[in-house]
């Protein structure tokens, strides 16, 4: 797909802990929550690591069927073990749940909601910018964030996704 504003696995990456630290707050604040909203940005930083191996898979391409899902699955896996091993061994066990096991932590499915907020922010704005090519993944990426049940995203969409649509000079309004 054409892109109007290419972007990087940085970006990405601090926007989704961005990202995840703010659904966190909002948990904690609204929702009766009692997680660690700074241990979930540094999570989402970490949570595409992998790529200096693997690069960025395309989703499409990553879900074609559930055989592609499982053996990139297992790519991961193995990438995520060579990039461990590359530390000092003292440093692996500080490492290996940010790189390895991140689907163990109880804030994941605020790193995962914030990954995939993060997309549909994209999207958002390609759309916005008049970049049709989006639209299909803009409503796939919607009917995630929808199926995910959290209210932290609900919530998030409702409040805050609304002003990824405005031009500079309409939040300068706001």
């Amino acid at each position: 797909m054409y892109n109007r504003r290419k972007e990087n696995v940085q970006e990405h990456a601090l926007e989704t802990a961005l990202l995840a630290y703010h659904l966190c707050v909002l948990h904690n604040t609204y929702f009766e929550g009692h997680v660690n909203c700074e241990h979930a940005a540094v999570l989402a930083m970490y949570h595409d690591a992998t790529e200096v191996f693997t690069g960025d898979m395309p989703t499409p391409v990553k879900y074609f069927t559930p055989h592609m899902r499982q053996t990139y699955g297992d790519v991961e896996k193995q990438a995520a073990l060579r990039l461990l091993s590359t530390l000092p061994q003292e440093l692996q066990q500080v490492y290996e749940p940010l790189i390895c096991q991140p689907e163990a932590d109880p804030v994941w499915p605020f790193v995962k909601a914030a990954d995939i907020l993060s997309a549909y922010l994209k999207c958002v704005q390609e759309v916005t910018d008049g970049n049709h090519e989006f639209n299909d993944a803009f409503q796939t990426l919607e009917a995630r964030l929808q199926s995910l049940h959290l209210p932290e995203v609900t919530l998030f969409l409702k409040e805050y996704a609304p002003s990824f649509r405005l031009s500079l000079d309409q939040m300068h309004k706001v």
